[in-house]
């Protein structure tokens, strides 16, 4: 008898880089992600097998790469032993889908991680710290807790999450710049730093108004409204699926890539042209920046008839998912 797991990626409709600062962020499940296939094995070792690599059996000590580095944080929190494990993945690496976390999400549970969603978001943030990668739990919970037509309302001061139905006629295409990151060697830890100095001048996150934005230092402000207006933006954009108001979603989604581009500071010149293209198409509502920033792929708000394509851009047509936490026996 054989196992199998899998875990989906996720696409950020707005809400980026809130999750580590107390804030908001809807975010959904995509139909793709990365599966990992369990066969028992007659010893007590356990080998992964990644596409494309040689395989590696996990107890070694041998050099290793990002990876495998991750497979050994995910083992040895859950050592399991006597199995193979297979991963095959659909998802693009380095492009702000959530591969990593999906692919850590996946290897935990292959390795016999169980409890809730918050739980098991909670362990695959740790394994990723573990290597370097200190992020905030938006992509762990978009993926473990995907809903079927719905994205997922997180409320990161309160480490509470509820579904928005999306409507049928929005649709979702992750274009990607053709230009990767990797988040621990990109200026995201720098952005981390800026908002921990932000959050001692101010106390909480929850005090930010625009009153107070100006006792935050001149160097450090616009980094400051980046969140509280994002935060806003996500409030609008809930309301906006609730009502099917297409157009008002698209000029936030637009309006979240400005404040991206220009007070957070994560966008590149290559992501700024690919969204400039897009936003001058009739098709497409809005365009922004996804992800930690500094390259990967943006998203296109667009409706359900329409596809999205760019010459010499890798595409993806992505729709909510309910693939978290799946567990199949063949």
């Amino acid at each position: 008898m054989s196992e199998s797991v899998f875990v989906p990626g996720r696409v950020n409709i707005i809400g980026e880089h809130t999750d580590y600062n107390e804030g908001l962020a809807l975010a959904f499940a995509v139909d793709r992600g990365v599966r990992i296939d369990i066969d028992q094995r007659s010893d007590d070792e356990t080998w992964l097998h990644l596409e494309g690599r040689a395989p590696y059996e996990l107890g070694s000590t041998e050099p290793r790469e990002l990876s495998l580095d991750m497979a050994r944080a995910a083992w040895k929190r859950f050592p399991r032993s006597g199995v193979t494990l297979t991963v095959t993945s659909d998802l693009p690496d380095g492009a702000g889908m959530s591969s990593s976390a999906a692919y850590i999400g996946a290897l935990c549970l292959a390795l016999g991680a169980r409890g809730s969603v918050l739980d098991l978001a909670q362990i695959v943030q740790s394994c990723e710290s573990d290597v370097g990668s200190h992020v905030g739990l938006l992509d762990q919970i978009a993926t473990l807790g995907g809903r079927d037509g719905a994205a997922l309302l997180i409320d990161f001061a309160r480490l509470e999450f509820e579904p928005v139905e999306i409507p049928s006629r929005w649709s979702f295409t992750v274009v990607h710049s053709e230009t990767s990151r990797i988040l621990a060697e990109s200026g995201y830890a720098e952005r981390r730093r800026e908002c921990h100095e932000i959050l001692q001048r101010i106390g909480s996150w929850s005090q930010l108004t625009q009153e107070t934005l100006f006792t935050v230092p001149e160097d450090l402000r616009a980094r400051a409204r980046h969140i509280m207006t994002e935060n806003q933006r996500v409030r609008e954009m809930v309301a906006c699926a609730r009502r099917d108001d297409i157009e008002l979603a698209g000029r936030l989604i637009n309006e979240s890539h400005a404040s991206l581009r220009d007070d957070f500071a994560v966008s590149t010149r290559e992501v700024d042209t690919l969204v400039s293209h897009l936003q001058e198409r009739p098709d497409v509502h809005g365009v922004r920046i996804m992800g930690g920033g500094f390259g990967g792929c943006v998203v296109a708000l667009h409706d359900h008839e329409h596809r999205v394509e760019v010459p010499g851009h890798r595409s993806w047509n992505v729709r909510p998912s309910d693939g978290g936490l799946r567990r199949v026996t063949n």
